[in-house]
């Protein structure tokens, strides 16, 4: 269900958290989907977020340790708060557990009892385990960053609030309380520098970070940074281009730069 990366360099107070890079669905959770098998590929090519665990691996030379998802986020969506009343998304079917693609079509019509027991069986231990890191690494540190690590299409999706066509090559995604201004900055210089276009909160604002420090424990930082899909894969299929390294590379040397 998820696995969590050592770093490959000193250990620094950094978690990297990769999401939606996964496309496996256990036959369990496939049962429930009401989409034809080509159908569900063709949306699993516009919803993942394709390599991001091996795009943002320089982290772990920065000495983050990497927490990713290994379940696809049509299983359950661990960036989603748990309570559709709390959570923008579900207006559009897509809460932790989605009802709806990204066209809007029906995916799934769990009961209320259903709903709950994939709450209780894939997010909470989700979340458990991310809180569980997150609290070793302050107590060792007594602070820790979380670096979100996403991509987003070229094209914005129907369910996607922000619909402008004009998309950055890179997002810094922030959160009110949980990403200082300065560090927002920083990452906005750093991969403009490194040449990339660049916006703050578009398409996408927000950033990860566990319930149990949300809104009030200010030793837990947090940045998402989402990569245009254009930069590195063939959109019609999630397959790497030829330039991915070099990609992966500048985001590398991005990144180490807003750390210092």
């Amino acid at each position: 269900m998820l696995q969590v990366l050592p770093p490959t360099g000193p250990r620094t107070p950094v978690v990297a958290h990769v999401p939606h890079s996964s496309t496996h669905i256990p036959v369990e959770f496939r049962v429930g989907i009401l989409l034809d098998d080509a159908a569900l590929a063709r949306e699993l090519v516009l919803m993942t977020d394709w390599h991001t665990d091996r795009l943002f691996e320089s982290l772990r030379e920065l000495g983050a340790q990497t927490f990713v998802n290994r379940l696809c986020r049509l299983v359950v969506d661990p960036e989603r708060f748990p309570d559709d009343d709390r959570e923008p998304s579900a207006a559009y079917g897509q809460g932790a557990v989605y009802t709806r693609t990204s066209d809007g079509a029906e995916l799934r019509r769990p009961s209320p009892p259903e709903r709950q027991a994939m709450i209780d069986e894939v997010y909470a231990p989700y979340h458990a385990a991310l809180t569980d890191l997150v609290v070793d690494v302050v107590g060792e540190f007594g602070e820790c960053l979380i670096v979100d690590c996403h991509s987003f299409g070229s094209v914005p999706l129907p369910s996607e609030p922000d619909q402008a066509a004009d998309r950055p090559d890179i997002c810094v995604g922030t959160d009110a309380f949980h990403t200082p201004a300065e560090l927002a900055a920083r990452f906005e210089a750093a991969f403009t520098a490194e040449g990339f276009r660049v916006k703050r909160d578009s398409p996408f604002g927000g950033a990860l970070v566990p319930i149990r420090f949300y809104g009030t424990d200010a030793r837990v930082t947090a940045v998402m940074v989402e990569v245009n899909r254009r930069l590195y894969c063939d959109e019609s299929s999630g397959e790497p281009l030829p330039g991915f390294a070099e990609v992966a590379a500048a985001i590398g040397r991005a990144i180490a730069t807003a750390l210092g």
